[in-house]
């Protein structure tokens, strides 16, 4: 944090795409959570507007922290966020007022529909980020980092929604919740074990995300219809999430497993 500091009191460029970022994450949070919060019992007004800030700052932490990682590949430093990042930021920031689509009491069917039009817009963040990314920049250490875990974040709370709202069986929630929160409380054990796997996507774990994501849009179209949920979640979640999730999960093995260690960089020096 210190260094983030220091970078962002040396250049207003960067200070001045930050506070962009923030106040984009600060509107949309708030914006999504009032409404919502009237809509349920204008009691809750106050907690859910001040449970919305608590997660746009906790969110925002993380944003800030990761400051000196704004540099390319080669090394180069970068002086704005950009848009991946940023894109990045609002998935994780829209993750508190889209849990409450799905846990408050809303007239009708109002929590479906505003889950399944806004959550499955934000979830298309993941893949819209990492095309800008790529196709017009720029790609930075902090992106290569903040999009997996804003991953977790996303797809832990989009596994613990789609469950309360009738969209995905508790089976295949519980599944997609360790896909996600498996190696991210893994890791730390490996930290302490000495080993430095780098924390960035493997092949497999991409597509078994985009897997992920089309079997949910598929169970969204059900549940909207009435269809048949647990019998086309065993249809399409089994053929294209398991041997997805068995090949990401060797590639992580494989990683950790040749990855440097913290005692052979001590010895070396």
């Amino acid at each position: 944090m210190r260094e983030a500091f220091a970078l962002l009191g040396g250049s207003s460029r960067l200070r001045r795409s930050l506070w962009f970022w923030l106040g984009v994450g600060l509107l949309l949070s708030e914006a999504f959570t009032i409404p919502l919060a009237l809509l349920h019992d204008r009691a809750a007004l106050a907690p859910l507007a001040l449970g919305a800030l608590g997660w746009w700052a906790a969110v925002s932490v993380f944003l800030v922290g990761g400051t000196p990682l704004l540099r390319t590949p080669d090394g180069i430093r970068i002086d704005r966020y950009g848009i991946p990042n940023g894109l990045s930021a609002i998935r994780a920031w829209l993750c508190f007022p889209l849990i409450l689509c799905a846990s408050l009491s809303l007239p009708g069917s109002v929590g479906l529909y505003l889950w399944c039009s806004v959550g499955g817009s934000t979830g298309m963040l993941d893949f819209v980020d990492g095309f800008i990314a790529r196709r017009f920049g720029p790609v930075t250490a902090l992106g290569k980092a903040l999009d997996p875990a804003m991953d977790v974040l996303f797809f832990a709370m989009a596994a613990v929604g789609n469950w309360l709202l009738g969209i995905a069986p508790g089976w295949l929630a519980a599944a997609i919740l360790f896909r996600y929160l498996g190696p991210f409380l893994v890791t730390p054990f490996i930290f302490l074990a000495g080993k430095r796997p780098e924390l960035v996507h493997t092949v497999w774990g991409r597509r078994n995300t985009a897997a992920i994501g089309l079997v949910l849009f598929i169970l969204m179209i059900v549940r909207l219809t009435g269809g048949p949920v647990n019998t086309v979640a065993l249809a399409t979640a089994i053929p294209l999430l398991v041997p997805t999730f068995v090949l990401h999960s060797i590639a992580l093995v494989r990683r950790t497993a040749q990855a440097p260690s913290t005692a052979r960089r001590t010895s070396a020096s």
